[in-house]
């Protein structure tokens, strides 16, 4: 067994302990990157074995085509997971078939030109360096700048890089003598050594971005509420601490506390899952209602809570009207034809350095005002 073949096995044995990670994470989550990992590193592992098969493989074009195309495949899985992930709204679709294919018969185009020459090396390693370089502008340009995401970056560009160095060896080193005579060259150790690096690099960068997604969701599913679909009280009272904590001086932070209205009276006469039916259209009425930037929670079993980073006044008691009257107008489904659900709604601003707690028991005693006045109705606290 030469060094180059030993080196292959590697790789192999690389390739497929990622892509069983990978899929074996992805089959317990949401997150569906760890799918095309799965895939990437599946077709990586099954480059490698046809590289080291090719001695035995009849056709020469065979083998290398076989090789190229595997290699592509493995490269085009991870450029397209890195899209749909930072893009999820993204189509692949025609554009990128059209891409896949041109950028594939370039480099198939460099199995029949004469080997170790510039026009070949240059047209079968290079493709692989461009869908690498794709990938990585991808996360640079979308990603939320988090450190692995940063790491994954930088670890694509030298996977790029690293083909683009083929592409230059190959021809000056007169190392591509063809697939067959590939296991023992020099080049291949040098090749298979570099992949093996960069493999590992490459495997350990995504598993810590797919591991850091499976945690987000798992830390998101934890901190909503199940019923109504916004934050638990926890989770609420965490963020808002953040967000009081973090204001800028000078802005307000406006604060909404609602109570259903009679909530207690619609379990008692329609049952339970009437109720339930209630808090959830509820939780998606105010999350409706709620900016990108607003938090929502349920602080008590039919109270919640909004906040509204840099609020004033005006803006707070144009939101609680329309969440009031959103509500009186909903439909109820468990509910007889024409019965309502009404909310009252305690509104008040925290000053930027107010405790949040000062602030929440100011609108709770604004909405035992509403209360006390007749209730389905907005009370603005003094400040």
């Amino acid at each position: 067994m030469t060094d180059a073949t030993f080196l292959l096995l590697i790789n192999c044995a690389i390739g497929l302990t990622f892509a069983a990670a990978f899929l074996a994470i992805s089959r317990r989550s949401s997150v569906r990157l760890g799918r095309w990992c799965a895939a990437a590193f599946a077709c990586a592992a099954a480059t490698v074995l046809i590289e080291a098969l090719a001695p035995d493989i009849p056709s020469v074009r065979l083998a290398s085509t076989l090789s190229f195309g595997s290699l592509m495949a493995a490269v085009f899985f991870i450029a397209a997971g890195m899209l749909r992930h930072y893009r999820p709204d993204s189509r692949l679709g025609w554009p990128g078939a059209a891409v896949l294919l041109s950028v594939a018969f370039t480099g198939l185009a460099g199995v029949d030109l004469p080997r170790g020459g510039w026009a070949q090396a240059l047209t079968y390693q290079l493709p692989f360096g461009a869908m690498l370089a794709f990938a990585a502008g991808t996360v640079l340009r979308h990603s939320p700048g988090r450190a692995v995401d940063l790491v994954l970056a930088g670890v694509l560009g030298l996977c790029a890089l690293q083909f683009a160095a083929k592409a230059v060896l190959i021809p000056l080193d007169g190392a591509d003598n063809g697939v067959r005579d590939y296991l023992t060259s020099a080049y291949a150790r040098y090749s298979q050594t570099a992949g093996s690096i960069l493999s590992l690099m490459l495997g350990v960068a995504l598993l810590a971005l797919v591991v850091t997604e499976v945690i987000a969701e798992a830390t998101g599913r934890l901190e909503r509420d199940g019923l109504s679909g916004v934050l638990t009280r926890t989770a609420f009272l965490e963020r808002a601490e953040r967000l009081a904590d973090t204001a800028p001086p000078g802005s307000d932070i406006g604060l909404l506390i609602c109570d259903l209205d009679h909530f207690k009276a619609i379990n008692d006469r329609f049952g339970h899952s009437a109720g339930d039916e209630v808090i959830r259209r509820f939780g998606a009425v105010l999350a409706s209602c709620a900016g990108p930037a607003d938090l929502c929670g349920r602080i008590g079993g039919e109270e919640f809570c909004l906040l509204m980073p840099a609020a004033d006044a005006a803006s707070l008691l144009r939101v609680a009207q329309r969440l009031r009257e959103a509500t009186e107008h909903l439909s109820w489904p468990g509910l007889p034809p024409g019965h309502r659900v009404t909310t009252s709604l305690g509104a008040t601003l925290a000053a930027s350095g107010e405790p949040l707690a000062t602030a929440l028991r100011r609108a709770d005693m604004a909405l035992y005002r509403a209360k006390a006045e007749g209730r389905n109705r907005v009370q603005l606290a003094d400040v």
